[in-house]
């Protein structure tokens, strides 16, 4: 819709190794992070985004952190790469919201910040916010749509987090209620706009899977939707679209 130039990996993509660092397996952490810098090594281009805050926080603050010469020799790593990656910064690692903020900022998606009438909450992912002290463009992005946005008493570096981070996605919880299930009944009591929240809006992939369960076993189905900000985007975008194709008919 902006017209940027963007490519990607295709079956040459793996997995970050975010969780499964967190998790104890290093080794297959560093086999994952050598071959994806390898890879990187082939391609032409200034920007990494990601979709996923945990690969954001991985490949902009952990890749760099990595001792590639070490294991370059090793037969049982995959990759020969034997730099440090991105020491100096040169490439910028941005999570989507930033690099469509940008464009959004600058009139690339021509939105007016009327096109949609939500109300809507946001939930600050863990490694967008307090591991990198994002807390702007996803709210700026939410709020260029016309939705509004009612904060939750728990936001920004005192989020709250989903559950799912550090190998949670794959953990039963024995406590009652859920992390998530505790996160959406904040957003439906503890908001300003109480049960006139529509929305809860994420901007994690983590975050939509955890509070998407949460929303069922809280039995919070007929009350509220689980969102990613993308969506509202391309419902945006779609409006905005529609708008002007009445003002070509008029």
């Amino acid at each position: 819709e902006a017209d940027v130039s963007f490519g990607i990996l295709f079956d040459d993509e793996k997995f970050d190794g975010n969780d499964i660092r967190r998790v104890g397996e290093e080794f297959l952490y560093i086999e994952l992070a050598g071959h994806h810098v390898e890879t990187w090594e082939d391609c032409e281009f200034d920007t990494i985004v990601c979709t996923d805050p945990h690969s954001y926080n991985t490949f902009k603050n952990e890749y760099p952190e990595v001792d590639f010469e070490e294991f370059a020799d090793d037969p049982m790593m995959p990759f020969e790469y034997d730099e440090q990656w991105n020491a100096d910064g040169e490439i910028d690692v941005l999570h989507w919201t930033q690099a469509v903020e940008e464009l959004v900022s600058e009139g690339h998606l021509e939105l007016s910040g009327t096109e949609l009438d939500y109300t809507v909450t946001y939930h600050d992912p863990c490694h967008l916010g307090r591991y990198n002290d994002e807390y702007e463009a996803p709210r700026e992005l939410i709020t260029a749509t016309g939705c509004t946005l009612d904060e939750m008493p728990r936001n920004r570096a005192n989020s709250f987090c989903c559950g799912g981070g550090g190998g949670g996605l794959w953990m039963d919880f024995e406590e009652e209620p859920k992390p998530s299930e505790e996160r959406i009944r904040e957003a439906l009591e503890d908001t300003d706009a109480g049960s006139g929240v529509e929305k809860f809006v994420v901007a994690c992939p983590m975050c939509m899977t955890m509070y998407e369960d949460g929303r069922k076993t809280g039995g919070y189905e007929d009350e509220i939707e689980i969102v990613d900000i993308a969506e509202l985007i391309v419902e945006a975008i779609g409006k905005a679209d529609e708008a002007k194709v009445d003002i070509a008919a008029d």
